[in-house]
């Protein structure tokens, strides 16, 4: 059994480095284009249009950029709610914000999150749709994050009824993403080419 976890561990590893190279070498213009694709994807969800408390991640430069998506989301009325990284004890808290532009400032590892006196407690169970990021996914809705269990963690907090919704370059979609007992699959993938419902597949 070790050894099998072993080697899952150093598949991992290596498909993060490949998916992590090529995502790094998109054009800033690649990116915003497929980004809105996606943002417009998203947007005509029926899941996305019926949540009324949505957990969106903050983007780094080389990820599905969801700044628009914030601000878009906030001007409809709903309720947003973004990661509030607790370093030393190494989960995630979310925080709710009013106003991307005042409530948000880069953080540890360059990685964008709430401004220590912006930080408004939210609590996991009465978030209806997590819209998270990823490295590489399956169509399975496998995901394989940076390997500091983040969102695994977080997302054995949330409520049953909460959809979860991964958004990721078609580039990062691989035939196969080892999965363990403890990982949780999304519900959705939104690529720049379409919607994947992962439960029927």
């Amino acid at each position: 059994m070790l050894n099998a976890n072993m080697e899952i561990e150093k598949q991992k590893s290596s498909l993060r480095k490949i998916i992590l190279a090529l995502r790094r070498a998109q054009s800033f213009r690649d990116i915003e284009k497929k980004s809105g694709d996606i943002r417009r994807k998203l947007f005509t969800f029926v899941p996305f249009s019926q949540a009324e408390t949505i957990l969106f991640y903050l983007a780094m430069k080389d990820e599905v950029q969801t700044e628009k998506m914030i601000e878009e989301s906030l001007q409809k009325g709903k309720r947003v709610v973004v990661p509030f990284i607790d370093w030393q004890r190494k989960e995630i808290l979310p925080s709710e914000i009013k106003d991307l532009t005042k409530d948000i400032e880069i953080g540890v590892f360059k990685i964008p999150q709430p401004k220590n006196n912006s930080y408004s407690p939210f609590s996991p169970v009465n978030i209806d749709m997590v819209i998270l990021p990823g490295l590489a996914f399956d169509r399975k809705g496998n995901r394989l994050g940076f390997g500091g269990g983040f969102y695994d963690r977080f997302l054995g907090k949330l409520s049953d009824r909460t959809k979860l919704v991964a958004l990721a370059f078609e580039l990062q979609l691989v035939d196969n993403v080892s999965s363990q007992s403890h990982d949780i699959a999304v519900d959705h993938l939104i690529t720049e080419r379409g919607i994947i419902n992962c439960k029927k597949l």
